[in-house]
């Protein structure tokens, strides 16, 4: 059984994590630059799940930059980013009564995973940003879903989630690692996916 104080701090560190998957702002960048947020957030994750994984060395460096490499790493569908969108990495759908030709393809958009995170997301009365609408299985949302359930729901839903909506992370870092050369979102999804496997082996 984890601990009130523990429950908040693990949420807070997917909420952070969460936050690095979108589009940088000035000010996420300034609490990167003038706050420590990465030293923070790396300090917290050994603290909890003894993993060390440096973040900071790999950051980008100025603001502008690291827009850029967001955009060509994850955040564009102009360039050959690897989007972190659920459905892209499983087949559209596992029903079997769909007759449409791309039903078992991946590489589509709001399939299975985004029409359960759409119903959990309405029951919750949670909105999408603006800049993630139509993607509600971006992995930004499912952090702070799973952000959410660590302080709010059972164990066993926690559990079920992270199986359910975690299991195509190591793709992702896959597809990242050919997208990009740039090695600051590659380190923040093996960071994440040390974290996330960490998480359901000590709490859950």
């Amino acid at each position: 059984m984890i601990g009130l104080n523990n429950k908040t701090e693990c949420a807070n560190d997917f909420l952070i994590l969460a936050d690095l998957y979108k589009l940088p702002t000035i000010d996420i960048w300034d609490e990167i630059k003038e706050q420590d947020l990465l030293k923070r957030l790396e300090a917290s994750i050994k603290d909890h799940y003894n993993i060390a994984l440096s973040l900071e060395e790999f950051l980008p460096e100025n603001y502008a930059e690291f827009q850029e490499i967001y955009k060509s790493s994850i955040g564009s569908t102009q360039t050959d980013a690897a989007l972190p969108i659920e459905s892209l990495y499983k087949p559209w759908t596992q029903d079997e009564t769909c007759t449409l030709p791309f039903a078992r393809d991946k590489g589509y958009v709001l399939g299975d995973s985004a029409l359960h995170i759409n119903y959990l997301l309405e029951k919750l009365k949670i909105e999408i940003p603006v800049e993630l609408q139509g993607m509600p299985d971006h992995l930004a949302i499912l952090l702070e879903l799973l952000a959410y359930f660590i302080e709010h729901a059972p164990e066993q839903f926690i559990a079920e989630f992270i199986d359910d909506h975690f299991d195509w992370l190591e793709e992702f870092e896959s597809q990242l690692s050919k997208a990009t050369e740039h090695l600051f979102y590659q380190r923040m999804t093996r960071l994440l996916i040390g974290t996330v496997k960490a998480y359901r082996n000590t709490y859950l």
